[in-house]
């Protein structure tokens, strides 16, 4: 069930109406019920393999608060080693696999015939993530493991953020669950125009740009000289829109319940340097391997250069994430170098944070370097990167830009400028709960999706993550 459909409209205000009037006991049940269901709906055997994680990782973690010592450690590194083979049993292998066949190949033997079929769970690499975060959390002391089962399995199958996150730490997350959930009219209103905001701009804005990515984008060696100079910024509005939309619609829900999830995103575009950047960006992820990863590693605690060598790990650590192909590897290791590059400017002096200048010119830079970076995401063979390059090198035919990307654009940029004008932690419309302003916007995004939707729909683009 797409956020951005019927069918999951009809269920969800079904699933609403009777949580909106049970005790907070009973929602907990209803929570996980639906939990259960929205999963099913994408595939019985993946919820069976997401329930079997839940199981295995509650009770480990109760058998972990009861050790100490080498023993507790032992148990600690078993269960990351276990959760990570989960998921590189399921999204790697066919890649390694397929690795394995062309190295044959390039040493002069046959490749591999057979090909081994995989079922990939939606949402494996955010509820993954999850449980990891559950563990480090415990193990580290930050938090009490959960005492009811039905606590954790909420928190791992949390509908909202389900399929595509955001990561949420169960710092924040599980006492919410275990605690009586309010329900306001502020809530209630701010959640509906979240969501609706987050559908609104998947179906007008990332779904026909999808389609025109698809148009220019298949073949790198047939496209017109200099078009990805047009297409990399195209595909970088894409999947804003398309990720940005779904989180947006996992707050409004989230919100509605009388929930708090993390906001994802804070005007990235507007992002001045790569560090700022990644910092508004899939902020989840980004603190996830932050805390998790370079903290781990020693941070900035053993000079720059040591530094610097933190940064490419977790940046090829995040493009493995991302998805198991060569383009995922390139795109890693390409942002790595980029912050890297940034920080050593800025090290040395060639960069100064007050300078407006350079500012309104960061800007521009590096929205282009993470778009052109998306490029990479198509990549199926590393001999792709070179035919990038050589489109590249061309210049781009400015009768080329279509007219109706600007203009369908419009929306998003206006919103973002709006709240980077109130200076806004969370993306807020400040409706609370004044219908009038309400149904003034819901008209304006009402004749917005008229002129511009393409009225179909398409799965979100980190589903294949």
């Amino acid at each position: 069930m797409l956020f951005n459909s019927l069918s999951f409209l009809f269920h969800f205000l079904l699933f609403y109406t009777i949580y909106y009037f049970v005790s907070y006991r009973i929602r907990k049940y209803l929570l996980l019920a639906f939990g259960i269901y929205f999963y099913s709906k994408w595939n019985v055997n993946a919820t069976i393999l997401l329930l079997l994680s839940v199981a295995f990782n509650y009770s480990l973690v109760r058998f972990l608060s009861q050790l100490s010592g080498k023993k507790r450690k032992v148990l600690f590194v078993f269960a990351i080693f276990t959760n990570l083979f989960y998921l590189g049993a399921f999204k790697y292998f066919i890649f390694v696999w397929e690795l394995f066949s062309d190295l044959r190949i390039g040493f002069g033997f046959p490749g591999l015939t057979w090909k081994p079929e995989i079922l990939l769970p939606i949402g494996i690499s955010f509820y993954t993530f999850h449980n990891i975060s559950y563990l480090i959390e415990v193990y580290d002391e930050r938090i009490l493991p959960c005492k009811s089962f039905f606590t954790f399995a909420i928190y791992d199958l949390f509908f909202p953020l389900l399929l595509l996150g955001p990561i949420e730490r169960p710092g924040n997350l599980i006492p919410q669950i275990e605690s009586e959930q309010t329900i306001t009219k502020e809530k209630v209103w701010n959640g509906i125009s979240l969501f609706i905001w987050g559908v609104f701009i998947k179906s007008t804005i990332a779904d026909p740009f999808s389609r025109y990515v698809e148009i220019h984008s298949p073949n790198f060696d047939s496209l017109e000289p200099g078009i990805l100079w047009i297409v990399a910024p195209v595909i970088a509005f894409q999947v804003y829109a398309d990720f940005f939309g779904y989180s947006l619609c996992a707050m409004g829900l989230a919100e509605m319940m009388g929930f708090q999830l993390m906001n994802n995103f804070k005007r990235p575009f507007f992002a001045s340097n790569p560090s700022l950047f990644w910092s508004k960006w899939h902020i989840s992820l980004s603190t996830w391997l932050r805390d998790y990863v370079y903290i781990k590693l020693g941070g900035n605690r053993h000079g720059f250069f040591r530094e610097n060598i933190n940064l490419m790990v977790v940046w090829f650590l995040a493009g493995i994430w991302h998805g198991a192909g060569y383009g995922f590897l390139i795109w890693g290791v390409y942002l790595g170098l980029c912050l890297v590059f940034y920080r050593s400017l800025k090290h040395y002096g060639f960069v100064k944070e007050s300078n407006h200048i350079q500012s309104i010119l960061g800007i521009f830079l590096t929205f282009y370097s993470f778009s052109l970076g998306l490029l990479l995401f198509r990549i199926q063979s590393p001999m792709e990167t070179k035919l990038i390059l050589e489109n590249l090198s061309h210049l781009p035919n400015v009768s080329s830009i279509p007219i109706m990307v600007l203009l369908t654009i419009f929306p998003l940029l206006a919103f973002d400028l709006w709240q980077e004008w109130k200076d806004t932690d969370r993306p807020n419309f400040f409706i609370s709960s004044k219908p009038f302003s309400f149904l003034i916007m819901l008209f304006f995004l009402f004749l917005w999706f008229s002129l511009f939707s393409p009225f179909g729909k398409q799965d979100f683009f980190y589903f294949q993550f």
